[in-house]
């Protein structure tokens, strides 16, 4: 079972293992954003707050971050270096294992984390078994092995929805989204992307060289955890301006995918709302 947490931007997927699923946490943007001259209080404790809210709430067997867990690229200021190592240690008291899809925000994590806390490589890892989460953060091409799994969770675009107001005010806010991939095209794309040419049909030649059946995985792209951070309006935006390999090379087509805000509102599709905006 899929389930969106409304009205948090986190994910609960639940099966042999239960996992809750949170991205892009950017830990210290404070310190970078004083550099410029605005001022805000530092917000890692109300972030690590709103966290353990969810896992005391929903006591997951596993927590998984997708990746951006820190801001500063690619110095590591004092803040992250006092407070990340406190977040995971913190969060450890409550759930018994976290894994970390590295995002590119996230150089020198190893570093930071206590040695609990599993760093994977940022092309991606798969995790569970009944339904299989393949988990990335989404700047890297993923490993073919993760186009075996049921769901395709990812970060890194931060999308939200831009919305006219009545009084002619535009604001933002943070949304899932989710849909479909087409296995052809994702055979296609990581078999050129891995450098071989291949004749004949893409995902009989992905399962031959990798040993990896492609079914119809469902793709979920996270919101932002901290609400400072700024997103991509994906009803203003074309698709190919999303982030990252799948969709710059439109291996990933999120027209016909569904938009969430926060509390579970429906929206519509992509390609609907962007003949509104």
């Amino acid at each position: 079972m899929i389930k969106l947490l409304t009205p948090w931007p986190a994910l609960l997927v639940e099966g042999e293992e239960s996992m809750l699923l949170a991205s892009d946490f950017h830990l210290g943007i404070e310190y970078e954003l004083g550099k410029m001259g605005i001022s805000i209080p530092y917000q890692t404790e109300r972030i690590m707050g709103e966290l353990l809210d969810l896992v005391r709430e929903y006591r997951p067997d596993r927590l998984v971050l997708l990746g951006d867990i820190k801001h500063g690229v690619p110095i590591t200021s004092f803040q992250e270096k006092r407070e990340i190592p406190q977040f995971f240690n913190t969060l450890l008291e409550e759930v018994e294992s976290i894994d970390v899809a590295r995002g590119n925000h996230d150089a020198n994590i190893q570093n930071l984390v206590p040695g609990e806390v599993e760093i994977h490589p940022s092309r991606g890892f798969i995790i569970g078994e009944d339904p299989k989460v393949a988990v990335l953060h989404g700047h890297a091409w993923p490993y073919p092995k993760l186009m075996a799994a049921d769901l395709i969770v990812m970060g890194h675009n931060h999308p939200t929805v831009r919305l006219n107001t009545p009084l002619g005010v535009r604001i933002t806010r943070r949304v899932f989204v989710r849909g479909s991939c087409d296995p052809e095209r994702l055979a296609s794309a990581i078999l050129a992307q891995e450098g071989g040419r291949y004749e004949g049909e893409p995902l009989e030649e992905f399962r031959e060289r990798y040993g990896v059946e492609i079914g119809d995985p469902q793709m979920i792209i996270m919101p932002t955890f901290n609400d400072l951070m700024g997103g991509l309006p994906v009803n203003h935006e074309t698709p190919r301006s999303l982030l990252g390999p799948l969709f710059r090379s439109e291996t990933v087509d999120v027209e016909d995918f569904d938009v969430y805000l926060l509390d579970g509102t429906y929206l519509g599709k992509i390609g609907f709302l962007r003949t509104l905006a």
